[in-house]
């Protein structure tokens, strides 16, 4: 399968095909590679690339998906073919209704930047978290009103804990 990946605002094309169970080729750009992936915990991996080890989380927050590993974090956003086709078309996922902003994986709340009651901007930042080693702002994912904050800066969050509510 195809995917477009874009990282650092970069986009790259990443081709995905499944040899054998837990077996896969993959070719990024013009490189390419055999890897064995699994899954060891509920968001945790374990990858086999050329006789090395890589460990790693994955965990979604929005439209992105954070990866994060010992030297840190990287989020990147990854399309398949329906959602390139509609990106080439200009679309964009309306968000409507009521929004729960959700910690994506376990840290500690570094900063808050929104309150009970203040009017945000879709891809606003509203909330710092602090996540293995690195801070990473969430974004508002649509423009409304923030009916709740559940957290404050300094707190310990879990991987899915509500944080802030917006309208």
């Amino acid at each position: 399968m195809r995917y477009l990946a874009i990282l650092d605002g970069n986009e790259h094309e990443i081709e995905i095909e499944e040899l054998a169970a837990d077996s896969f080729s993959i070719t990024f750009g013009k490189n390419s590679f055999q890897a064995d992936l699994r899954k060891v915990g509920p968001v945790s991996f374990s990858v086999i690339v050329d006789n090395r080890s890589f460990d790693f989380d994955v965990a979604r927050d929005g439209e992105e998906t954070v990866v994060a590993s010992r030297s840190g974090s990287t989020r990147l956003t990854v399309a398949d073919a329906a959602r390139r086709t509609a990106r080439a078309a200009g679309k964009r996922r309306e968000v409507s209704g009521r929004v729960e902003i959700t910690s994506a994986m376990p840290g500690r709340v570094v900063n808050v930047l929104v309150a009970a009651g203040d009017e945000v901007k879709a891809e606003q930042g509203i909330i710092v978290v602090e996540a293995m080693k690195m801070e990473n702002e969430v974004k508002s994912p649509k423009a409304g009103k923030v009916v709740e904050v559940k957290v404050v800066a300094g707190q310990a969050v879990e991987k899915g804990q509500l944080m802030i509510v917006i309208e």
